[in-house]
């Protein structure tokens, strides 16, 4: 795979770590090679293009290609070979006994952006290598360009948007602030899920979202006839500005919670019994019908929850306007928040961020990770298929 170019299906594989998967046995065989750079230099006592230099372990005599075969593929090396005397990198001597635990080393090595000492540390322990600063560093400009190339890649027609967020502590200017993290996912007109993009910004305001939609669009994204999210201030304003004529689509989970917190502990599960019917009406008709029999029966206790109700009622059930086939799957952002836990999950061990580029660096592998997933699967069927 050509350096900072995307094609999809060859991105990260089936997850970062998981067998098979061209992407990520190209990023192995990237750190494998550079650590044996890293160990090589220290062997002979100087740099591989230094001159006039005394070299106390002899010199070097080319590079001898080497094959190691690995659950993820072939690596495909280079092996600095000496002139004189021998070297053999410790680091693939290693992986004969613990393979596994060393690709998962590698990629939280490269992507996850924590301190050099920590990566230095942490790949000692499994190879018995130090890593240095400036061999991290070369390792996260390789990495970087195809992260890039896929978040910058050419966008077409989308008929349903599902947007999410998410907040880490993340250091800046010496200190510790809470930063959003936005991102897009979008179902292509033959009812394919990709993830379209993301953004990293101070907080999760209107003008953040503005910003992330723009970007979408000038990367040719079209067609979208509907938005699902939360009702986030901000975010409605920010898609009302970016895509008008479209509908909104306010998530139900979102929704049946904040209207739930304007009731009584018990008669909570009868309010969500009655919310529920509302929800997964089958038609306009049927869900006016059910709303007007919950504002008879709660009416009096809860005129708050009636005129919550009334407000959102629209938003809450504009999936009535699509095929009945798609409704169920965009009543809400359940299918981007289950991405978000993975997300969380994954980037746990950072409990604060270095920077916003290392959050940024894990979050877009991560994302590129999940298009790799989706790639080839319906999620929504088109209408009479």
């Amino acid at each position: 795979m050509a350096e900072g170019k995307f094609e999809p299906g060859r991105g990260f594989g089936e997850g970062l770590f998981a067998d098979g998967g061209e992407g990520v046995r190209a990023l192995v065989e990237e750190v494998v090679q550079a650590l044996i750079g890293t160990e090589a230099d220290k062997h002979f006592g100087v740099p591989w293009n230094a001159k006039g230099l005394p070299r106390p372990n002899g010199y070097r005599n080319g590079l001898k290609g080497r094959e190691l075969r690995t659950r993820m593929g072939t690596l495909k090396l280079r092996l600095p070979q000496a002139r004189n005397g021998s070297f053999f990198p410790s680091c693939l001597e290693r992986w004969q006994t613990s393979e596994q635990a060393l690709a998962a080393t590698l990629g939280e090595m490269v992507i996850k952006g924590v301190s050099t000492r920590k990566v230095s540390q942490l790949a000692e322990a499994m190879l018995g290598v130090a890593v240095s600063a400036s061999t991290v560093s070369n390792l996260v400009k390789a990495i970087e360009p195809k992260v890039n190339a896929f978040r910058e890649r050419p966008l077409g027609t989308y008929r349903y948007l599902l947007v999410d967020a998410r907040f880490d502590k993340v250091r800046e200017n010496h200190r510790v602030m809470s930063r959003a993290f936005l991102w897009a996912a979008g179902v292509t007109p033959d009812g394919q899920r990709e993830v379209l993009g993301w953004l990293d910004w101070s907080s999760e305001t209107g003008r953040a979202w503005a910003e992330l939609f723009r970007m979408l669009k000038e990367r040719g994204l079209t067609g979208v006839e509907l938005v699902v999210s939360d009702a986030h201030e901000g975010l409605v304003k920010g898609i009302e500005a970016a895509f008008p004529g479209s509908m909104w689509q306010q998530c139900q989970t979102h929704f049946m919670r904040r209207a739930l917190d304007l009731t009584r502990e018990t008669d909570k599960t009868a309010l969500c019994e009655d919310l529920r019917m509302i929800l997964q009406a089958s038609s306009r008709e049927r869900a006016e019908e059910e709303k007007a029999l919950l504002e008879k029966h709660w009416g009096k206790k809860y005129p708050k929850l009636v005129a919550y109700l009334e407000d959102h009622f629209d938003s809450v059930l504009a999936v009535l306007n699509l095929p009945a086939g798609h409704r169920k799957r965009l009543r809400t952002t359940n299918h981007v928040e289950r991405v978000n836990q993975e997300l969380k999950r994954r980037g746990r061990t950072v409990r604060i961020w270095p920077n916003p580029a290392s959050r940024d660096r894990l979050y877009g592998a991560l994302l590129m990770e999940q298009h790799e997933r989706w790639v080839g699967i319906t999620w929504l069927k088109q209408e009479g298929a």
